[in-house]
Formats: C-alpha cells, sequence, structure tokens
C-alpha cells in the first residue's frame, strides 16, 4: 500500500501545536545558582562574562529568555540571558550553548509551570509571540514584566521589539545595517549568477502537518531581498499571526517551485512528506533540486543570525553550487556571524 500524504487538521490545533514545541519536563529542572557556574551567568552589576563575544548589559536585572530564538537574539544584542527555557528543542542553541554555559531548564511551553518560573525570580522574561505565551501574557506578567516578540513579521522587526525592552536598540541597528548589507551583496550575488527570480519553495512537517513558510515572516522577507520569488501560495501571510502556512494533500502540488528547500530540526520530521506520492510528483524533486536545511534558521528563525544562516545558505546553492551547512558547522556559523555584525 503506497505511504498516505500528510492530512491537514483542524487549523487553530495545528497552529498550536506547530509554533509551540512540546518538548521538555518541568522535572528537571536548573536555576541560576545551581545548574551553572556564576561566570556563565549574567552578572548582576553589568560586568563582563565569559560568554563569547556577549557583553551581558543586564543593569542588574535577571532576564529569563522562555526560548532559545530569544536567548539568540539576546546574545546577538550582547546581552546574556540568565536561564534559557528550552521549550523549542533548538540544536543551534545547544551547539551555541556548548561554549557559553549559559544555564538551561526544561520548560513546557504548552502547559507552563508558572511556579517553576517564579522560583528563577526573574526581573524580565522575554520569548517569541507563539499563541501558548499570547494567551498566557497575563500569568507570565504576574511574575514579572514580559516581552513577547512577534512570529509574524521580518526578523529585524523582531529584533527591535527585543532591543527595546532591553536597551539596545543602538546595537540593534548596528546588527540590521551589517546583515542588510550582507543580504544586499547575496542579491547582488544571485543575480550575478543568472538566478535571480528563481522560485523557492520552504516546506517541513510538524506534528504529521505539512508547513510552507509564509511570504510575511522572517524567512519570506529574506527571500524576496535576495530577489528570490515564492510559489503563489506561499507569498500570503500565514494565520493567526504565524510565519507558517498550512498545506493539505490536495494542495502540495501548488507548492512546487524551480527549487525545493526542506526544513529539518528536533521539532520538524520530514519523512511524512518524503513517503508522500504527490511530493514526489512535484517538479524540484524530479530534477533533483531540492536541499536539506536547518530548520532552527529557515523555519523558526526571527533572528539576525538566523538571517545571516539562511543567507550564507542562498549564496551557497544559487551562487556556489556547493552543499548547505549542516547543525555541525553552527560554530564556525556563529562565529563568522559575529565577526560580520562586530
Amino acid at each position: 500500500m503506497p505511504a498516505r500524504a500528510p492530512r491537514l487538521v483542524p487549523a487553530l490545533a495545528a497552529l498550536l501545536l506547530v509554533v509551540s514545541a512540546c518538548a521538555g519536563s518541568d522535572d528537571d529542572t536548573a536555576t541560576p545558582g545551581d545548574a551553572e557556574p556564576a561566570s556563565t551567568q549574567a552578572s548582576a552589576d553589568g560586568a563582563d562574562t565569559d560568554a563569547g563575544d556577549t557583553d551581558a548589559r543586564n543593569d542588574g536585572r535577571t532576564i529569563i529568555a522562555l526560548d532559545e530564538t530569544a536567548a539568540i537574539g539576546m546574545l546577538t544584542l550582547g546581552i546574556t540571558p540568565d536561564t534559557v527555557l528550552t521549550t523549542l528543542t533548538s540544536e543551534t542553541f545547544a551547539a551555541i550553548n556548548a561554549d557559553l554555559g549559559i544555564a538551561t531548564t526544561d520548560f513546557v511551553i504548552a502547559e507552563p509551570s508558572f511556579e517553576l518560573l517564579a522560583g528563577l525570580t526573574p526581573d524580565l522574561i522575554v520569548g517569541i509571540g507563539s499563541p501558548f505565551v499570547t494567551q498566557s501574557v497575563d500569568e507570565y506578567e504576574q511574575i514579572a514584566p514580559t516581552t513577547v516578540i512577534p512570529i509574524d513579521v521580518s526578523w529585524q522587526e523582531q529584533l527591535t521589539v527585543l532591543a527595546d525592552a532591553l536597551d539596545a536598540t543602538e546595537r540593534a541597528d548596528a546588527v540590521i545595517r551589517a546583515v542588510d548589507t550582507y543580504a544586499n551583496e547575496t542579491a547582488d550575488a544571485i543575480a550575478d549568477a543568472g538566478q535571480a527570480g528563481t522560485s523557492v519553495s520552504l516546506l517541513t512537517v510538524r506534528v504529521g502537518n505539512v508547513l510552507a513558510a509564509d511570504g510575511a515572516g522572517s524567512t519570506g522577507s529574506l527571500l524576496a531581498a535576495a530577489g528570490l520569488t515564492r510559489p503563489a501560495p506561499q507569498q500570503a501571510a500565514g494565520p493567526g499571526g504565524t510565519p507558517f502556512l498550512f498545506i493539505s494533500e490536495e494542495t502540495v502540488v501548488e507548492h512546487d517551485a524551480d527549487v525545493i528547500l526542506l526544513a529539518e530540526a528536533a521539532v520538524f520530521d520530514l519523512q511524512p512528506l518524503l513517503d508522500s506520492p504527490v511530493y514526489a510528483q512535484l517538479g524540484a524533486v524530479q530534477s533533483g533540486d531540492v536541499h536539506i536545511v536547518v530548520g532552527d534558521a529557515w523555519m523558526v528563525g526571527g533572528t539576525g543570525f538566523a538571517a545571516y544562516w539562511a543567507l550564507s545558505d542562498m549564496q551557497t546553492i544559487f551562487v556556489d553550487g556547493a552543499p548547505v551547512a549542516t547543525l555541525d558547522d553552527t560554530p564556525q556559523r556563529w562565529a563568522a556571524f559575529l565577526d560580520l555584525v562586530g
């Protein structure tokens, strides 16, 4: 019997499952006091720590990142969170944090333990705006002021929201200028290679649902900035303030393109799509123009580092014709990103 193509489940339930990881357990926790040496924590007096090139300008505040994307955004701004709740099971953040040693705590964002969070005594909470977070903002605010980063806008807008909360707007402006310049260079290189206007479809699978990146979120805006186009359905904005589009078996064919990118990560499982007879019929699949890309950067995105990663992959695919980066390349990519933004 041929494998059945993935089906679409009710939109709201799928939306909640997609944008909020269910990994982690509230039983396995760490606190700033017992998880890591003090040198890897954000310092209370604003002094430098040994966490890479970050400056940890926390003004004496204890800052908790509700997810790894918010944590990478903070590190981009030169600020080290005191504790990171590993709600996204981000392998990219884990690779970066292997050298930084920031305290982490397992946390189920769909069923948040507010008692656990309060025990970390935060002065500020920051996190991306998944529906599970936005519907519980009042509860988070009872613990500490909470900044929710919208996920249905460009990475520049996401970074600006975070920077406003952290009093790091000058640093954010510098990061945005550096990555925007790199995006312009990428677009020029793609055009010089005769690849401008190439259509790109970005797909993944989460809890059995095939997803595409929309045209309004961080990845959609990056592809447009690089001079690449999208299948017509992927030019729309995602539903309910999310950067994803849900695809049914009947409409997978509408997401064919010159090149297909498949986003792979701990929270994504591509196999249902790869097993689908509909997928096998796509032109890009039959021509071999399919690339497996790091889902943390491409599908989750939302940070300057994710933007840099995706742009670098675009140069690799459309200019160099070489294999794209994998998770093993994370330390090198992070170092190159820090060199770029200064």
